[in-house]
């Protein structure tokens, strides 16, 4: 690998640690000159590491020139959590049942801080357990890259609704229930909430 290609992977790793960090937020205009000065780099792995990150939808060329991160259309926020609601449910169809309850229970003790990051961080690890039950690479790949796309919906979520903590759990109580019945009914209402509230998480987006 050249030296510029190391450079691009270097800022392309950094500047995708700050955008989950929540360093940003929806439709903020990134400054490349700023960038580049931020990560010791030259504008040319810059503009290649953030057209990556265009390529993975979390950031988009800004009306007035320049780049920003994509603060998506209510419709296509919409579009995104029944997306994201069909594809877990397909995920469910393969999933290993004993793989899935030893990850289930990785999870009951490790819930997630009070901050907004934390809830969306443990949200997308906990999906991304669903896809990794599969045994097939392409599931959890597939999730990562949603929640990463709805990584600052997540965050509006989190600061909206005050119980994500006690919505979380949920995911983790089976009880008598089969693993797949819950998650199949949990995954449903995780959604259902978010479509219903879609407009007031749209404003909160547009807000910060």
């Amino acid at each position: 690998m050249s030296f510029e290609g190391s450079t691009q992977e270097r800022v392309y790793r950094a500047l995708k640690e700050e955008y989950l960090d929540g360093m940003f937020h929806a439709g903020m205009r990134l400054d490349l000159h700023a960038v580049a000065d931020r990560h010791r780099a030259s504008t040319t792995p810059v503009r290649e590491a953030i057209q990556r990150m265009v390529g993975e939808q979390l950031l988009e060329a800004h009306p007035d020139g320049g780049i920003r991160v994509i603060c998506p259309e209510l419709d296509t926020l919409a579009g995104l959590y029944i997306w994201n609601a069909q594809h877990l449910l397909g995920t469910l169809r393969f999933v290993d049942t004993a793989m899935l309850r030893a990850s289930l229970r990785f999870f009951r003790d490790r819930m997630p801080g009070s901050a907004p990051g934390d809830h969306a961080a443990f949200t997308a690890i906990l999906f991304r357990a669903i896809g990794e039950a599969t045994g097939n690479a392409e599931f959890p790949g597939q999730i990562q890259r949603m929640s990463e796309r709805l990584h600052y919906s997540r965050l509006a979520e989190a600061r909206l609704f005050d119980d994500s903590d006690r919505e979380l759990r949920t995911f983790l109580r089976n009880g008598n229930i089969d693993v797949r019945t819950n998650l199949r009914r949990r995954i449903i209402a995780y959604h259902r909430r978010r479509i219903d509230h879609v407009g007031t998480i749209f404003k909160e987006l547009k807000r910060r």
